[in-house]
């Protein structure tokens, strides 16, 4: 079997967590999707996880939505959405065992809402899911249920905040049960050999801008940054010679050939936004991918796959 390659991205497949995060509305849930169906191509078994309750994979796949329960979207390839109350519940359970205790110490007007004022809490919780998936066991094959979990994290600020959860969990606490699981959290996270993170932008100012100062915020996670996608280009591309032919082609045109003309001069600006924001993306200094703009505002499964071809044909 002929399997698409990837080299720009081809160190995510080693990884064990690869981490998507941008600005909001630059499709980071169809790129993380894309990364999965790649992944699942290649004969990895892969869960693709939704974090802060979202749960929008099910839907573009056309399966019903397991709620905080592995859904199977294909034999490779399951999708998770992480409710933060819910993994704050079963994280609690496992630590207290009975959920009468629980249901005592925790769901009452007094901790309720202080469990929801610790800082970085959920997010850490979030991440311990992931923490907990990553090093699940399938009984069945008696190895690991999953060779990669992709984790369509939340957008820019709120990205870094999950990312740095687990070090701020450990500053907070300094000791006790919260803290060894902070700290074993940040071990898989932290780890460049086990964790890549990728970049999502738009070909527009203020996203590129957003991603700059993203790539600048994440300090010592620079180095986990694998690469970043540049979402939304145009694929069709004016011929090299259009800008000196275009005084001979504008004095012999209709109006018909007038308002080719002119679309295709907003092609050719289009053209040059993409070509600086591209540019910009990489001054940063990681492989920078582009993927077409499908021009279809919620991509369903047979968009999402189109997306992981151009992935897996990638230089």
């Amino acid at each position: 079997m002929i399997r698409a390659r990837m080299p720009a991205f081809d160190s995510l497949l080693t990884r064990r967590v690869v981490v998507v995060t941008g600005k909001g509305g630059v499709g980071k849930t169809s790129v993380s999707a894309a990364i999965g169906l790649l992944a699942a191509r290649r004969g990895h078994r892969t869960l693709l996880c939704e974090t802060s309750g979202a749960d929008q994979i099910c839907g573009r796949f056309g399966v019903p939505s397991g709620v905080y329960s592995v859904t199977a979207l294909s034999p490779e390839l399951s999708t998770l959405s992480i409710q933060p109350e819910a993994a704050i519940e079963e994280y609690l359970l496992r630590m207290l065992r009975f959920r009468k205790l629980y249901e005592m110490v925790f769901k009452n007007r007094v901790m309720g809402p202080f469990i929801d004022a610790v800082p970085g809490l959920h997010d850490l919780i979030q991440l311990g899911k992931v923490f907990d998936l990553e090093r699940e066991i399938d009984p069945r094959r008696r190895a690991r249920a999953w060779d990669l979990v992709v984790v369509d994290a939340p957008a820019t600020g709120h990205g870094i905040s999950m990312l740095t959860a687990p070090r701020g969990m450990m500053r907070l606490t300094r000791s006790g049960p919260f803290h060894n699981n902070a700290r074993d959290v940040a071990g898989l996270i932290e780890d460049p050999a086990r964790t890549a993170i990728v970049l999502v932008s738009l070909p527009e100012e203020l996203a590129v801008s957003e991603t700059t100062d993203l790539y600048g915020r994440l300090g010592s996670f620079q180095s986990q940054v694998a690469g970043i996608v540049l979402n939304g280009v145009n694929a069709t591309a004016l011929p090299d010679d259009y800008a000196a032919l275009r005084p001979a082609l504008l004095a012999g045109a209709d109006p018909a050939g007038r308002h080719a003309i002119d679309l295709a001069d907003g092609l050719l600006r289009r053209q040059g936004a993409e070509d600086r924001a591209r540019a910009s993306l990489k001054r940063l200094g990681p492989p920078v991918v582009d993927l077409p703009d499908l021009e279809v505002a919620n991509l369903g499964s047979p968009e999402l796959n189109r997306l992981a071809t151009c992935l897996g044909c990638a230089t």
